[in-house]
C-alpha cells in the first residue's frame, strides 16, 4: 500500500483536508468544522476511519497566524495548532505547521493560465520573486524567492500588519475616524470583510448619514444597488488593495508579480476597481518606471492551501503527475 500524507488547511472555524500520494496533487477535498485543536483532531480522526485509516506517513497543517517554535496560533480566532499533539493524537510522526500565507505563495508555480486574471503589467523578470497577500478575515502575506537552482522558497511574512497609509486628505479622515475605534489602523484591519464594514460606517458619518446596519452580505447587496456609502467603502478598498499591493512589490523585489488570493473578494467581483487598483499600484512616486511592467495577477482559484501544501510531497518536482511547475518566471 502506498505512503499516504494528510493535508489540513484551517482558518479557525472550519478546515479543508485530503489524503494525497507522493507526487498527487489533492483530488477530493472534504470540508469540516474546527474551531478548537480538540475539535480538528477528533473530526479529522472519524474522517480518517471512514477512509479506512490510510497510514499516515505525514501530515501538513496550514492556518493563519505566525508559527512560534511548535505552534501556531491562528490569529482571528482561538484555534492553536500545536505540532506535537497533532503528532501524538493523529499517530503522524512527521507532521509540518505552514503559515497559509506560504502555503498560498506555494501553489503559485502550479496556477495555470485559467487560474489568473492579470491586472496590468508585462509578462514576469526571469528568476525574479513573486509575492503573495489576501484578503478575507486578515491580510495574509507571503513572498515567493527563486532558490537559484530549479524551484522556489516560499517565506512567511506578517507583512499584513503593516500601518495603513493615505494618500489623500479624503482616505486621511476614513483612517482617523477609524482611529476612534483602535489607534492603530493596519492594512489587516482594513482589508478584510469586517474592514470593509468599519470602512463604510466612516464614510456614512464623515458624509452626515446614518451608517448601514447588517452585515456584509448587506453591503455588497446595497454596492451592487450603487449605495453611496457601500460604493465608496468597494472604490476605497479597491485602491488600497492596489498600494498595498504595490508596496509588497517595491519591499520583496516582486518583479515576477504579486498574487491577490482572496476568496472573499470572488464573491463581488463585480464591485472591484480593477482599474483603480492598478493606478494605485503603480503610484509609487520616482519609482512608478519600475512598477509599470510588474504584473498583477488575482487569483480565481477559491481553494489553493492545499494545493500548496502537496509541493512539500513532491507535487510539481521532476517526475510527478503534474511535471515540472510552470512557475513565475
Amino acid at each position: 500500500m502506498p505512503d499516504k500524507f494528510l493535508l489540513v488547511d484551517a482558518d479557525g472555524a472550519h478546515a479543508r483536508f485530503a489524503v494525497i500520494e507522493a507526487g498527487e496533487p489533492p483530488a477530493t477535498i472534504e470540508m469540516i468544522a474546527a474551531e478548537s485543536l480538540d475539535e480538528l483532531i477528533e473530526t479529522l480522526s472519524e474522517e480518517l476511519s471512514k477512509l479506512g485509516g490510510p497510514r499516515l506517513r505525514g501530515a501538513a497543517f496550514s492556518a493563519p497566524g505566525p508559527i512560534f517554535g511548535k505552534i501556531l496560533k491562528v490569529t482571528h480566532a482561538s484555534l492553536r495548532l500545536d505540532k506535537d499533539v497533532l503528532s501524538e493524537r493523529l499517530g503522524v510522526a512527521d507532521v509540518r505547521l505552514v503559515n497559509d500565507f506560504t502555503a498560498r505563495a506555494m501553489a503559485m508555480p502550479l496556477l495555470g493560465p485559467e487560474a489568473l486574471e492579470q491586472i496590468g503589467g508585462a509578462p514576469p523578470k526571469g528568476q525574479a520573486p513573486a509575492a503573495a497577500l489576501g484578503p478575507s478575515t486578515g491580510l495574509g502575506v507571503s513572498v515567493l524567492n527563486p532558490d537559484g537552482f530549479v524551484g522556489w522558497v516560499a517565506t512567511a511574512s506578517e507583512g499584513g500588519h503593516a500601518a495603513l497609509a493615505a494618500a489623500n486628505a479624503h482616505e486621511a479622515a476614513i483612517i482617523e475616524h477609524l482611529r476612534l475605534a483602535n489607534p492603530y489602523v493596519s492594512a489587516d484591519r482594513v482589508l478584510s470583510d469586517a474592514g470593509l464594514l468599519e470602512v463604510a460606517a466612516a464614510v456614512a458619518h464623515l458624509e452626515g448619514r446614518e451608517p448601514r446596519t447588517g452585515g456584509f452580505g448587506e453591503l455588497v447587496a446595497a454596492g451592487r444597488a450603487q449605495d453611496p456609502s457601500a460604493r465608496e467603502a468597494f472604490a476605497l478598498f479597491s485602491g488600497w488593495l492596489g498600494a498595498v499591493s504595490g508596496d509588497l512589490a517595491l519591499v520583496a523585489g516582486a518583479r515576477s508579480g504579486v498574487y491577490i488570493f482572496s476568496p472573499m473578494m470572488l464573491g463581488w467581483i463585480d464591485l472591484f476597481d480593477r482599474d483603480l487598483c492598478r493606478v494605485r499600484f503603480e503610484a509609487k512616486g520616482r519609482m512608478d518606471v519600475y512598477m509599470k511592467d510588474i504584473p498583477l495577477y488575482l487569483v480565481l482559484e477559491a481553494d489553493c492551501g492545499l494545493l500548496g501544501l502537496s509541493t512539500l510531497y513532491g507535487v510539481g518536482r521532476e517526475g510527478s503527475t503534474r511535471g515540472t511547475p510552470s512557475a513565475p518566471s
